[in-house]
């Protein structure tokens, strides 16, 4: 089943600047789409390294305040 939308010049022009030869308006959408999905994982996955490496530094900082500590004192 197919739908009809309206999009503005604009949008049409620049769909059709990045619409590959024999590709529908339809899969260029989808194509978007699936990139705009892959680029939330990836992010997803970044913001989880991220937080690990923050995780892991401040486990570390940590572990040396405590081992100063221990000679110190």
């Amino acid at each position: 089943m197919s739908r009809a939308i309206k999009v503005e010049d604009q949008v049409y022009q620049e769909l059709d600047l990045i619409k590959e030869k024999g590709e529908t308006f339809s899969q260029v959408i989808e194509r978007l789409l699936e990139a705009r999905l892959k680029m939330f994982e990836t992010l997803s996955m970044v913001e989880g390294v991220l937080r690990y490496q923050e995780w892991k530094q401040k486990k570390l900082l940590a572990a040396i305040r405590e081992e100063q500590a221990v000679k110190s004192g």
